[in-house]
């Protein structure tokens, strides 16, 4: 049988660009059989600008969340509603490439084993409305299963590199089905990073695709240096590496090395957790704030330095 995708698009508040979303997705080369548009309770214009422009495409259905629940719940909602033998996710503030779905596809039939299949991401920079670079998150990588110490070792948050986490990866419904898999509701932020966590503990063979088929919107413009005013991503490092931290206790994972990968992320994110909360503060000019967080943090202090530096070095340049 021919793969076929449900795709999810979850939105909250997304009237001024969730259009651009759902119309990558009708491009596709390859259609996807059905659209699921979960709404999280928006306050503004979403649901009449989909049911005014998309309304009467048969494709698309919407599903209305009863509350706010964030990101997992809302897709937790679009797995438990799609139809197909895949799930696909696209959040409302990016796009997928005009082939994605069918170079999947072909990945897919290539590899009848796979639950799990991924492709790389190209940055949109928003301020100047265009796609910039590849991220190069799995350049060179092979289509060869992905391990759950694979999976770490490219989630370091270092800032040298893209971590795997931001990925988007499809799904086969069955084995979500079976294994009883869904996003962790209680997180609303790092949730893929978590959800793909789980189905390689529960034995997920996931599969790569060496193509930047996913339109990942940037929460900073690499050229256009200007916040997105489109993007809904938002920081929560600290968050995040406190997950870090919990999933060492997991079995599979407590006892192995991979609970030094997961010490690693987490320090990284603190690390950037220190630098934004530093941006942050002295924007504020909050020096308070600054000698608390140094008392508590001792390290802070360092990362503190290496932000000057990095500013002064920047100035002179």
């Amino acid at each position: 049988m021919p793969v076929s995708f449900s795709v999810i698009i979850t939105t909250y508040n997304a009237e001024k660009f969730v259009s651009r979303a759902i119309n990558s997705v009708l491009g596709q080369t390859y259609p996807a059989h059905e659209i699921l548009i979960v709404d999280d309770c928006s306050t503004d214009q979403t649901i009449e600008l989909i049911e005014r422009d998309f309304g009467s495409n048969p494709v698309i259905r919407i599903i209305r969340q009863p509350q706010n629940g964030g990101p997992a719940a809302a897709r937790n909602a679009g797995i438990q509603a799609a139809s197909t033998d895949w799930i696909a996710t696209l959040d409302a503030d990016d796009a997928y490439a005009p082939t994605r779905l069918q170079q999947l596809a072909a990945l897919i039939e290539r590899h009848p084993n796979a639950d799990m299949v991924a492709d790389d991401l190209t940055f949109y920079d928003d301020g100047i409305g265009q796609e910039v670079k590849r991220a190069n998150a799995i350049s060179g990588h092979t289509a060869s299963d992905v391990s759950l110490a694979d999976y770490l070792q490219h989630n370091a948050a270092d800032g040298q590199s893209t971590d795997w986490g931001l990925l988007k990866p499809c799904f086969r419904r069955a084995f979500l089905m079976e294994k009883h898999l869904l996003y962790p509701g209680n997180l609303r932020h790092g949730e893929d990073f978590a959800f793909v966590v789980s189905l390689l503990l529960a034995g997920a063979h996931f599969v790569l695709l060496d193509e930047p088929l996913y339109i990942y919107t940037q929460r900073f413009g690499a050229l256009s240096k200007k916040s997105s005013e489109v993007t809904r991503t938002s920081v929560a490092y600290g968050g995040l590496a406190r997950h870090a931290q919990e999933l060492k206790k997991l079995p599979g994972i407590a006892g192995t090395p991979m609970t030094k990968l997961l010490d690693r992320r987490s320090q990284g994110l603190m690390k950037m957790d220190d630098n934004h909360f530093f941006a942050q503060t002295v924007r504020r000019k909050d020096v308070t704030a600054l000698v608390k967080r140094t008392i508590g943090r001792p390290i802070f202090a360092f990362h503190a330095l290496q932000c000057i530096g990095r500013a002064v070095r920047r100035r002179v340049g």
